[in-house]
């Protein structure tokens, strides 16, 4: 299966590049079509590559003591992910499982790492993109140490809200795996979302939300409206 190279060309990790070295990035690039739940890699596997998703969704996510599944992150299109695994000797840190059917691209290690030392401005990229997951980490790690449920909703609200640049949405994951992302189970997840609703902070329509008091949103993860439990 061939990439396309003006699809790859559209993607930011490579917005820079010039149409050769773009060329460069597809020649090394393995291309693969998952359908819903196929799982891409496991945690403690060896890292083959860093992975491009071009098309779907997947979860990035590790398995608790008890089974339980923390969801880390939802890859969108246009997105990396397992980029942190190719610069360490140990395996892949946590589970990718696709959300729907998927078109990704896998980027071998060594030819990829090859590819940087000639192009030191994917590096940046990359390094860029680590900085912002970091924070992400820092934030949750905050989160579900010291805030309760409402925090944590009200500052995916507002993250989510500043990833895509507006304040209204449809959700494209279920309300489940958001109960996950925020870690906690979806009963407590519906109670904190119709308080959310009844305060006019926020609407919801099936799919459908729309953050309408950010302000109120932002108080909330800093502890200054009444919250919920955990």
């Amino acid at each position: 299966m061939s990439v396309d190279v003006r699809e790859l060309a559209a993607i930011p990790l490579f917005a820079g590049l010039t149409e050769e070295q773009v060329r460069s990035v597809a020649a090394i690039g393995r291309l693969s079509e998952v359908r819903r739940r196929d799982v891409l890699f496991r945690e403690g596997e060896r890292a083959e590559g860093i992975f491009v998703l071009l098309g779907g969704r997947v979860k990035l996510y590790r398995l608790g003591p008890d089974g339980r599944e923390h969801i880390l992150h939802v890859v969108r299109p246009g997105q990396m992910f397992a980029e942190a695994a190719i610069f360490m000797s140990g395996g892949y840190p946590a589970y990718a499982e696709a959300l729907q059917k998927s078109r990704v691209l896998l980027l071998p290690k060594k030819p990829f790492l090859e590819l940087l030392r000639d192009h030191p401005e994917i590096s940046l990229q990359i390094i860029a993109t680590l900085s912002r997951y970091l924070k992400q980490f820092a934030d949750r790690i905050e989160d579900l140490s010291l805030k309760d449920v409402s925090a944590r909703l009200a500052r995916w609200f507002l993250h989510t809200a500043d990833e895509k640049g507006r304040l209204f949405w449809d959700l494209d994951i279920t309300k489940g795996e958001l109960a996950s992302q925020i870690g906690t189970v979806g009963e407590t997840l519906s109670r904190t979302l119709r308080r959310f609703k009844e305060a006019g902070w926020i609407e919801v329509r099936g799919s459908f939300v729309k953050v309408l008091d950010p302000d109120a949103l932002a108080e909330v993860v800093e502890g200054g409206q009444e919250s919920g439990g955990r």
